[in-house]
C-alpha cells in the first residue's frame, strides 16, 4: 500500500512539474510582446526632477548644466536650463502622439522666440549634448520590426536583448537599435545605436531607481564612440504624481521658468 502511495505521489508530482513547465512555455513572450510591455509599462502620472547634465570630452574635461524637468506620463516633457549663464532660460518641449511624429520646440533667449524643430533637424544634437533631438523623442512601437536575440544580465539584472530595425518609411538616423530590456522592470538598461552603414555609433546606459511604486531612470549616460564624448544626465529630487496641470506643457510656458 505504501509503495502504491509513493508511486501515486511521484506521478502526481511529475504531473505538476509538467503542468508548470507547460505554463512557462506558454508564457514565453515574442520580441514584439516584450517591446509592447516596455511601451505600456507602468509610469508615473507625472514627474518633476532636478537634472544635472554633465558634458564630458575625450580628455575628461566636464561642463555642467543644471535643469528643471517636468513630465506627464511618457507623452509630454518640458525642461528649463537654470545654469550656467550661457544657457540659462533656454527650454525644450516635446509632445508625443500615437498616430504621428512628436512635436518639439526649443526656446533660446538670444533669439527671443520659440522655434519648432522640423523633422529634418531632429538629427541635430540637443543643446551640444550627445543626445540628438531624435533621441529625446518617443519611439513608436509599430515603426520597428523586432527580434529577440538572447537573455543577458546587466549589473545583476536579467534582461531580454532585443534588436529593433526601423521600417522603410521611418525617418531615423539609425539602421538598428539593440536594447537590453530589464525583465522585472521593463526599463531599457542599455541601448546600442548603429548608423546607416551598420557601425556601432553610440551606447546609452541607464541606472534604475525606485521612487514610490515606480522604477524610473536615475542616471542616463549617452556615449558617442566616434568623438569619444559622452553626456551624463543625473536626476535628483524626483517627485511623482504631483498633480501637474496639462497647461504647463504649452509653448507659451517655455519662456518662463516654473
Amino acid at each position: 500500500m505504501k509503495k502504491i502511495n509513493v508511486l501515486v505521489m511521484g506521478l502526481a508530482a511529475f504531473a505538476v512539474i509538467l503542468f508548470f513547465n507547460n505554463i512557462r512555455a506558454q508564457e514565453k513572450l515574442t520580441a514584439y510582446q516584450i517591446m509592447e510591455h516596455w511601451d505600456n509599462r507602468t509610469v508615473p502620472v507625472d514627474m518633476t526632477s532636478q537634472m544635472t547634465m554633465n558634458l564630458i570630452d575625450k580628455k575628461g574635461k566636464v561642463r555642467t548644466r543644471l535643469l528643471k524637468t517636468y513630465r506627464m506620463s511618457d507623452d509630454k516633457q518640458i525642461m528649463w536650463f537654470l545654469k550656467p549663464a550661457d544657457v540659462k532660460g533656454s527650454s525644450f518641449l516635446r509632445l508625443s502622439y500615437d498616430d504621428r511624429d512628436d512635436d518639439m520646440w526649443i526656446y533660446l533667449p538670444a533669439f527671443g522666440k520659440v522655434r519648432r524643430i522640423a523633422s529634418h533637424a531632429k538629427k541635430g544634437n540637443f543643446m551640444g549634448s550627445d543626445f540628438t533631438f531624435e533621441d529625446m523623442g518617443d519611439r513608436k512601437l509599430t515603426d520597428y520590426n523586432y527580434k529577440l536575440i538572447k537573455e543577458e544580465e546587466i549589473n545583476g539584472k536579467s534582461c531580454w536583448v532585443i534588436e529593433s530595425i526601423p521600417g522603410e518609411d521611418v525617418a531615423t538616423d539609425y539602421s538598428k537599435i539593440i536594447s537590453w530590456i530589464w525583465i522585472d522592470g521593463y526599463l531599457d538598461l542599455k541601448e546600442e545605436f548603429y548608423d546607416k552603414k551598420g557601425n556601432l555609433k553610440k551606447i546609452k546606459t541607464l541606472v534604475a531607481t525606485k521612487v514610490e511604486k515606480y522604477w524610473v531612470a536615475g542616471l542616463i549616460i549617452m556615449e558617442n564612440l566616434k568623438s569619444k564624448h559622452k553626456t551624463e544626465l543625473v536626476l535628483e529630487d524626483i517627485k511623482v504624481d504631483t498633480g501637474l496641470e496639462e497647461k504647463v506643457f504649452k509653448s507659451n510656458y517655455m519662456t518662463r521658468i516654473h
